[in-house]
C-alpha cells in the first residue's frame, strides 16, 4: 500500500460581490484594528522618512527603532510644527521607552536649534537587570505565584524563554497592585501591598525588589438569604451557586451571583428576571460573610413571531423558517443560541444578531439583523504527491444559489496520474427540517500502476445531529468502473474490466471535542457500516464496517483566533467481507493488495486512508 504526501498547498480565495453597507450598525473587532493598523503604518513610515528630528548619544537602540517607538510624537510635531512642550513631550517619551527596557537612569536632553530642527541628546547609563524578588509577610499565599504576578507587566514585552528580566520600576508598581487585587479576590479583603522596595547592587547592574506584605484575614461566604419573588426556594437555588460558595469570599464573585441565577431562571422562560445580591463584610462572624439576594423573577415569556432585516440577496424565509417551530414554546436563550450558531454555521453571514423584544401578552418578538457574507467564490492550488506527482485543481462555488442559502460548488483537479471533476450540491436545511443533505457528483479517470481506470457516480448523504456531540448519516453511493487500458497479461490476472458498486450505509461520529477550532481537544470517534448488493444494481456484493477512533490534543496557550497547533493520534481499523461477483472471481483476487489490483478502491485498503 502506497502513500500520498502533500507538501506544498496553496489556495487563493476571491470574491465577486462588493460589500455592501453594513445591516448592523457595528463596527467589528477586526475592522477597527485594521484601521488602527494603517494608522500605525502610516505614522511609522513618515517618522523614518522626517528630517526635523536628530538623535545622539544612542548605543543601545538604533535610529530606525527610535523613531518607530516615538512614531505618534514625530507625527504630531510634523503636522503642527515644532514647539518647546512638543520637544518635552519627544523627550519624556523617549526616557519611556528606555526605562520599559532596564535603563532606569536615562537622561534625554533636548536642543531646538531651528523651527524645523530638533536634537535629541541621550545619555543611557546601565541596563538594570531584575535579580530577584522578595515577599516579606506572605504566609497563605505562595512566593512562585506572586512572582508572576509582579513580573506580569514586563513579561507581556518579553518571551518566556528570557531567563532574565530588566528591571522597569513602573512595571513592578503595576505589579504589586496586581498582586493586591489576587490578594481580594482570594478572599483577603483587608490585605495591604507596601509600595516595593527597591535595593541596587554596588558591584554590579542587578536589582533586588522587596515587596511587604500585610495579609489580614481570609473571608468566606456565609449564610445565603434569598428574597422577593423567588419562585423556588433556597433548596433549588443555593445548588446553582454552590462551587461559587465554596471559594473564597470576592466581590467579583458577589457580582456573579446574579449572572447564574439570572440565566438559570431566564433558561426557564423568566425573560425579564432581576436579581440583586450584596454581600455585608461589616457583618462577618468568624470570617464568614452573609449575603443577601433579591430576586424578581417576572412573568414567564413565549416565542411569538420573527423579524429579519439586512438581507439583500438571501431570501427572508432561509433565516426565519429556523424559528417557526418556536412560536408558541418557553423562552429559552440556549434555544436561541443554538439556532444562532446553525445559521453562522452555513456561512451565509457576516454578522447575525437576534434580539428579543418582549410584545402584549408576555410573548418574545425575533428581531434579526443581519449582514450577509460574500457568497461567490474562486480558488486554486497548486501542489505535489509522491504518487500523483505534480497537481493542481481550480474551483468555484456559490454558497447562496438562487437567493435559497444552498450552496453549489464545482472543481477540477489535474495530476500526472489522474484528471478529476466533481460538484457538491447542499441543503442544510432539507425540506425546511434539521436534516442535512448533501449531493456529489463525480468523474475521474486514473492512471494506476499497469492500467487506467475511469469511474463515474455519485454519493447522496442524509446526516442529522442527534446530540450536540452525535451525528448519524444515511448514505448511497453509486458509481460506475471501467478499465480503459491495461498492461495486465494473462487477461484472466485483470478480472472484470467493467462493474457497477451501488452501496447503502450508515455513519455515525461522535465529536466529544468542545470545538473543532477553538478548543480542540478531545476524543473523536467515526463508525460506518456500508453493503453492496445485486438489490442496489450492484455486480458486486460485500460488507464493510470500518471504525475511526481520533484524540486531539492542542498545545500552546488558548488563542482568540482558530491557528493552533494539533498533535493528533488516530486509530483505524476495518474489516471487508465479500460476498459474490456476477462476473468471474479471478484467482488475482485473493492477493487483492497486491500492486496491480484493478479494483483497490474495493478490496484493498484506500489509496488515502486518512484523507
Amino acid at each position: 500500500m502506497r502513500y500520498g504526501f502533500l507538501f506544498s498547498l496553496g489556495s487563493v480565495a476571491l470574491a465577486f460581490e462588493v460589500a455592501a453597507q453594513s445591516a448592523v450598525d457595528v463596527a467589528r473587532p477586526e475592522q477597527r484594528q485594521k484601521e488602527r493598523r494603517a494608522v500605525e503604518k502610516a505614522q511609522e513610515k513618515r517618522a523614518k522618512q522626517a528630517s526635523i528630528i536628530e538623535f545622539r548619544g544612542e548605543q543601545a537602540f538604533n535610529e530606525k527603532d527610535l523613531r518607530s517607538a516615538l512614531k505618534e510624537e514625530i507625527t504630531t510635531i510634523e503636522d503642527f510644527g515644532l514647539s518647546p512642550a512638543r520637544a518635552d513631550d519627544l523627550a519624556f517619551f523617549l526616557e519611556v521607552f528606555y526605562r520599559k527596557h532596564g535603563y532606569a537612569k536615562v537622561n534625554v536632553h533636548y536642543v531646538i536649534e531651528s523651527s524645523d530642527r530638533l536634537r535629541l541628546d541621550i545619555t543611557e547609563g546601565p541596563r538594570f537587570m531584575l535579580q530577584t524578588v522578595l515577599f516579606d509577610g506572605n504566609t497563605r499565599e505562595p512566593a512562585d505565584k506572586l512572582f508572576e504576578y509582579m513580573v506580569g507587566p514586563t513579561r507581556e514585552r518579553y518571551s518566556r524563554l528570557e531567563k532574565r528580566l530588566p528591571f522597569v520600576a513602573a512595571d513592578m508598581q503595576e505589579g504589586t497592585h496586581l498582586v493586591q487585587r489576587f490578594y481580594i479576590a482570594e478572599g483577603f479583603l483587608d490585605v495591604v501591598v507596601d509600595p516595593p522596595r527597591y535595593e541596587f547592587q554596588p558591584q554590579s547592574d542587578d536589582v533586588d525588589v522587596v515587596v511587604p506584605i500585610h495579609e489580614g484575614r481570609q473571608y468566606s461566604f456565609g449564610h445565603i438569604v434569598f428574597s422577593g419573588q423567588t419562585v423556588y426556594g433556597a433548596e433549588t437555588l443555593r445548588p446553582q451557586l454552590l462551587d461559587l460558595l465554596q471559594r473564597p469570599y470576592a466581590g467579583a464573585r458577589v457580582e456573579d451571583i446574579p449572572r447564574r441565577l439570572e440565566a438559570y431562571f431566564k433558561a426557564r422562560g423568566y425573560y425579564d428576571v432581576k436579581v440583586v445580591a450584596n454581600g455585608a463584610p461589616e457583618e462577618a462572624v468568624g470570617g464568614r460573610v452573609p449575603v443577601h439576594v433579591v430576586i424578581s423573577a417576572g412573568p414567564v415569556y413565549h416565542f411569538d413571531g420573527v423579524t429579519v432585516n439586512g438581507l439583500r440577496r438571501l431570501h427572508p424565509g432561509f433565516v426565519t423558517k429556523r424559528f417557526t417551530r418556536l412560536s408558541g414554546k418557553t423562552y429559552s436563550p440556549d434555544v436561541l443560541d443554538e439556532r444562532f450558531r446553525t445559521l453562522m454555521k452555513t456561512g451565509q453571514f457576516n454578522l447575525l444578531q437576534i434580539k428579543p423584544v418582549p410584545v402584549d401578552g408576555h410573548l418574545l418578538r425575533l428581531d434579526i439583523s443581519a449582514e450577509e457574507a460574500k457568497s461567490r467564490e474562486f480558488g486554486f492550488w497548486v501542489g505535489f504527491d509522491t504518487y500523483e506527482g505534480a497537481l493542481a485543481g481550480v474551483q468555484v462555488g456559490d454558497r447562496d444559489l438562487f437567493g435559497y442559502g444552498r450552496p453549489l460548488t464545482a472543481s477540477i483537479e489535474v495530476s500526472q496520474r489522474s484528471y478529476r471533476g466533481d460538484i457538491l450540491y447542499e441543503d442544510p436545511f432539507f425540506f425546511d427540517t434539521d436534516f442535512y443533505f448533501k449531493a456529489r457528483g463525480s468523474a475521474f479517470t486514473f492512471d494506476y500502476d499497469g492500467y487506467t481506470k475511469f469511474e463515474v457516480g455519485g454519493r447522496f448523504e442524509l446526516s442529522r445531529k442527534l446530540t450536540k456531540n452525535d451525528e448519524a448519516a444515511l448514505i448511497l453511493s453509486i458509481r460506475h468502473v471501467k478499465i480503459t487500458d491495461s498492461e495486465i497479461r494473462p487477461d484472466f490476472l485483470l478480472g472484470p474490466r467493467e462493474y457497477q458498486v451501488d452501496t447503502i450505509g450508515l455513519s455515525n461520529t461522535l465529536d466529544m471535542r468542545e470545538s473543532p477550532y477553538v478548543n480542540p481537544r478531545g476524543f473523536l470517534v467515526s463508525n460506518t457500516l456500508d453493503v453492496a448488493s445485486s438489490a442496489l444494481g450492484s455486480d458486486i456484493e460485500y460488507i464493510r464496517g470500518t471504525m475511526r477512533v481520533g484524540y486531539y490534543l492542542p498545545f500552546g496557550p488558548k488563542p482568540l483566533t482558530p491557528a493552533r497547533t494539533i498533535i493528533t493520534v488516530i486509530l483505524l481499523v476495518g474489516n471487508f467481507i465479500p460476498f459474490l461477483m456476477s462476473n468471474t472471481l479471478s484467482p488475482f483476487l485473493e492477493n487483492c493488495r497486491a500492486r496491480y489490483s484493478p479494483m483497490p478502491e474495493i478490496f484493498c485498503p484506500r489509496q488515502k486512508t486518512l484523507a
